[in-house]
């Protein structure tokens, strides 16, 4: 099962007091009073709701207006007589167990009736009271411990079913896609959430997986063009790393309304919080879904309630995304060990001391390093073929200087993309993938993250490669990981690449990349044996013997 869990003091609280120090809340108490002496049910009542802020008091004078009463209110708790003139308090309170066996029922008895006490405990009130002179504190005492009791019972069966029903898609699924599906619909049907969904980064967009409840409010808030211009509390949490606590939902008062009562057509203005308030929502957590330094992606649940979002209730949303991130895990697992596929993992890092990183910190947020090749040298440098967009060649050269550990080799500009050669000098994300036993596929850095995508020979040397990044780079973490990429998408039986080694592949992947094919060519065999300092005529051996493997392998099939 999940480790330890990221408590309620990671959470950020971007709009309003959120915990009451993990109590159940008594907000909104409603307590229907029942007496046929109708006077001492109306200073009672008068006494409960000035003793108690959140108390709303109903009352009725007999035992067919309490049945009407609680029909009608479904009140929190019931206070009544013992004798009501058509029937008694315990006449009531067989009404009441059968909408609810637990609901609060508090008996009001007069002096020396024990007796009925005795009874009424046996038939199952939850607390009785002599009438008397302190009858409004006594009592208000006693039905808020009543309340709260009651609540937290009810909190915990609810966790209990919750748990329960998470531990049966754990043993029952190997399959992410079911993990995705299952998980947003305990948290609507089980904890009472009217909107609750899962999504994954791709693209640094937030993309759902999945989701339940009032769906629609997705479709209104991101944006299907892909346009992000919208910050839900989701992007907030990716970005920080926590959870991120939205109660009270208060729409922009510069909303004009435009959208029609469903929220239709709501993105367009950006405004998340307008578009949730024509659903309803009143209050929003949205944390990462992780396990052991892995995230997933990242899990929001909207309710209709924002007082449901105390301390507590905040734990058990951070411990439920854990939870699926290691049924995501075991998933992962469980399908790596049935595949014997290699797995493939995204890991994000942000540190300027990754030599890409630093680079892209002189440039505009827009830019985006796009790195098809990156071949680690004998000399303990890294040989990087990247594409530059939303910057000039001059700008790629002026950061590249001063990059202390990058040395330019080649810059080539064009209307759209520079393309170019670096060699980073010292530790690189790159170096310290391989040096684990990994494969490297590509690196892409934008608005100051540097992607690494790599693919591992099976799912044990994963937590090799975590551990190696996070020692060298201590905000890496792996955003995604998944088994089914390795699957040649080609309808031949062998990958056409298999045949080669590892240093063919790396010398036919950065000739490729650095433009040797093209022509004019980008990069001749000289350049490329430069690049990768072994003599030329080495060089183009490898080259031959890579392409003859790769015709060989297509042609034959």
């Amino acid at each position: 099962m999940p480790g330890g869990r990221r408590g309620a003091e990671s959470v950020t609280t971007t709009q309003g007091p959120t915990s009451r120090g993990g109590a159940p809340s008594l907000d909104r108490v409603s307590v229907l009073i029942v007496d046929d002496d109708e006077r001492w049910a109306q200073v009672t009542g008068r006494l409960l709701e000035s003793s108690r802020e959140a108390f709303a008091v109903e009352t009725a004078t007999s035992l067919a207006a309490g049945r009407e009463r609680f029909a009608e209110l479904d009140p929190d708790c019931v206070v009544s007589d013992y004798q009501l003139g058509d029937g008694t308090g315990l006449d009531l309170l067989d009404t009441v167990r059968e909408r609810d066996p637990d609901r609060p029922f508090v008996l009001v008895t007069g002096r020396g009736s024990e007796a009925v006490a005795s009874d009424a405990i046996g038939q199952g009130v939850t607390d009785y009271i002599r009438k008397g002179a302190d009858d409004g504190e006594l009592l208000a005492s006693r039905v808020a411990n009543a309340v709260r009791t009651y609540r937290t019972e009810r909190a915990l069966e609810r966790e209990r079913r919750s748990k329960d029903a998470m531990l049966d898609v754990l043993t029952a699924t190997t399959v992410p896609s079911e993990v995705y599906r299952q998980f947003p619909s305990r948290l609507v049907a089980d904890r009472g959430y009217v909107c609750a969904w899962i999504g994954r980064e791709q693209g640094g967009d937030v993309v759902p997986e999945s989701a339940a409840g009032r769906e629609g409010y997705l479709d209104d808030v991101l944006d299907p063009a892909g346009d992000s211009t919208v910050s839900t509390p989701a992007r907030e949490a990716i970005d920080r790393g926590d959870p991120v606590v939205v109660a009270p939902i208060e729409p922009d008062a510069s909303d004009d309304g435009a959208a029609d009562a469903t929220g239709a057509s709501g993105a367009s203005t950006g405004d998340w919080q307008s578009v949730a308030s024509r659903y309803g929502f009143e209050g929003v957590v949205a944390t990462p879904v992780r396990h052991d330094g892995v995230r997933f992606g990242i899990l929001e649940a909207y309710t209709d309630d924002a007082t449901m979002l105390d301390s507590r209730e905040v734990d058990d949303i951070v411990e439920y995304a854990e939870t699926i991130g290691y049924a995501l895990r075991t998933a992962e697992w469980k399908r790596s060990l049935v595949s014997a596929q290699p797995v493939s993992l995204d890991v994000e890092i942000g540190d300027s001391a990754a030599p890409l990183v630093a680079l892209a910190e002189r440039f505009p947020e827009s830019a985006r390093i796009e790195v098809p090749s990156a071949v680690t040298r004998d000399d303990g440098s890294t040989l990087y073929s990247a594409r530059v967009s939303g910057v000039g060649a001059e700008a790629v050269r002026d950061g590249a200087e001063a990059v202390e550990t990058l040395r330019t080799v080649d810059v080539r500009g064009s209307s759209d993309t520079v393309r170019c050669e670096f060699v980073a000098v010292g530790p690189t994300p790159e170096r310290v993938l391989a040096e684990s036993g990994a494969r490297f596929e590509r690196t892409t850095v934008e608005r100051g993250v540097a992607t690494v995508s790599t693919q591992v020979p099976d799912d044990g040397t994963v937590e090799t490669v975590t551990a190696a990044l996070e020692d060298r780079y201590g905000d890496a973490t792996v955003s995604t990981i998944w088994t089914d990429r390795g699957a040649p998408s080609s309808p031949v039986d062998q990958n056409p690449l298999d045949p080669l080694t590892d240093r063919q592949l790396e010398v036919l992947s950065h000739a490729f990349h650095a433009g040797y094919f093209e022509r004019p060519r980008g990069a001749s065999a000289t350049e490329l044996s430069e690049q990768f300092d072994v003599a030329r005529a080495t060089l183009t051996q490898h080259l031959r013997a890579a392409e003859r493997k790769v015709f060989s392998a297509l042609l034959s099939s």
